[in-house]
């Protein structure tokens, strides 16, 4: 007679009616880019918005595996540039992050939490 009960030890995933789901292609070209993925690493574990400057600071540290206080600041400026001329856009289009214009900042979507796994996965990926 067969076992009907899940084999499955992994945490249930993200309550389909709290978030909308995001097409796997609009996923995984999200996470295609290292700069993304790292804006993504920064922000998962804040709560608040971010200002875009701090994100930009934040992603060129993880960029130059330093701190954020040793990073020079063309390297910031070239980050803040195309974090927002292209990365914060092309995650807040794929309804993944929400950039406020007025004040600056960016707050991941409460379907950011779909990426966790793929981020996870993306991580261990070889070089």
């Amino acid at each position: 007679m067969p076992d009907n009960t899940s084999c499955s030890t992994a945490a249930p995933g993200p309550d389909p009616t709290d978030i909308e789901s995001i097409a796997a292609d609009t996923a995984l070209e999200a996470l295609s880019n290292e700069r993304r993925r790292c804006v993504l690493r920064c922000l998962l574990p804040v709560d608040n918005p971010m200002a875009l400057a701090d994100l930009a600071d934040e992603v060129a540290a993880l960029e130059n595996d330093t701190g954020t206080t040793d990073v020079s600041k063309a390297d910031a400026k070239d980050v803040y540039v195309s974090l927002y001329h292209a990365d914060v856009p092309k995650l807040a289009a794929a309804d993944i992050v929400e950039y406020d214009q007025v004040q600056n900042t960016v707050t991941l979507t409460r379907n950011a939490a779909e990426l966790r796994p793929l981020l996870d996965v993306a991580d261990d990926w070889p070089p």
